[in-house]
């Protein structure tokens, strides 16, 4: 476990938990968080074992956004230090948005703000029934401009203006239907889920995923040739690996890949690690 004054971070057998640590300040943003945040994404992408990262937080919230105090509510900001400001947190949200592996977003309580950009750069979003969500920034004279398009990528424009323009809060069940989160459990249900998909996502062929990620966030700015040419390109390489022959191998011979996790210990890596260095690396995004 490595400690910081804002965020927790712990990786084991394939799988990073970072963890929001400012409970007494419901996990809102300041400086310091989101500069660990980013920190925290780009040293642990580094980990060529990383399987999934869970990211969450400590207390009843998941994350209230940013600490009004650190917007300036009681000092002036300068025009300066507000630049700096919304390029650093732009930057965080961009970092884990690259994450090279699948990032599972645990929400409970409330998601306000720059919480939702944080929802909306994690693949997979599970949240409790009860939670709260909004885009409360009209409703201080802010605007949720570098949150935008990291939430209008998962809620969509009609859903965006419908509740950013209004600055109302917005239901559990609203987040799902509009995409922003895709499961909602009970309370007492939420860490068996989330659990349940860290291991689902860790038995799964890791360079498969990683390139899998990495084609998806690329599609929607390719054109159609180039769309085309990529997905032919990639389709071959991974047909061909090392992981596709032992996937479908252990398949055929009804055993477990070799990438799979054991009962009594790590996965086996090697399958893994040939398929690493034999074949192209994923696309760079």
């Amino acid at each position: 476990m490595t400690e910081c004054s804002s965020v927790l971070v712990e990786s084991h057998k394939g799988v990073a938990r970072v963890t929001l640590n400012r409970a007494h300040r419901r996990n809102a943003f300041d400086a310091g968080m989101i500069d660990e945040l980013y920190d925290a994404f780009r040293t642990i992408v580094q980990d060529a074992s990383l399987r999934v990262v869970l990211l969450r937080g400590n207390g009843s919230v998941f994350c209230a956004g940013a600490d009004l105090r650190w917007m300036g509510a009681d000092r002036a900001v300068s025009e300066t230090e507000a630049r700096q400001d919304a390029e650093r947190l732009f930057t965080m949200f961009r970092a884990i948005d690259e994450c090279p592996c699948p990032v599972i977003a645990r929400v409970q309580g409330a998601a306000y703000g720059g919480a939702l950009g944080l929802i909306g750069v994690c693949d997979v979003a599970v949240a409790t029934d009860d939670t709260v969500f909004g885009l409360s920034e009209v409703r201080l004279g802010l605007v949720p401009a570098v949150i935008a398009p990291f939430v209008v990528r998962k809620m969509g424009d009609s859903f965006l203006r419908r509740y950013g323009l209004t600055g109302q809060a917005f239901s559990a069940s609203a987040a799902k239907e509009a995409g922003l989160v895709h499961e909602v459990v009970p309370r007492d249900a939420l860490d068996a889920r989330v659990d349940e998909l860290v291991q689902n996502v860790s038995r799964l062929a890791p360079h498969a995923v990683r390139t899998a990620k990495s084609l998806f966030r690329r599609l929607p700015s390719l054109s159609d040739p180039e769309q085309r040419t990529l997905c032919i390109d990639i389709n071959v390489q991974a047909r061909l690996s090392a992981e596709a022959r032992e996937g479908l191998r252990a398949f055929h011979e009804r055993r477990p890949p070799g990438w799979a996790p054991k009962a009594d210990g790590p996965a086996d890596t090697e399958t893994v690690r040939e398929g690493n260095s034999r074949d192209a690396a994923p696309q760079r995004i």
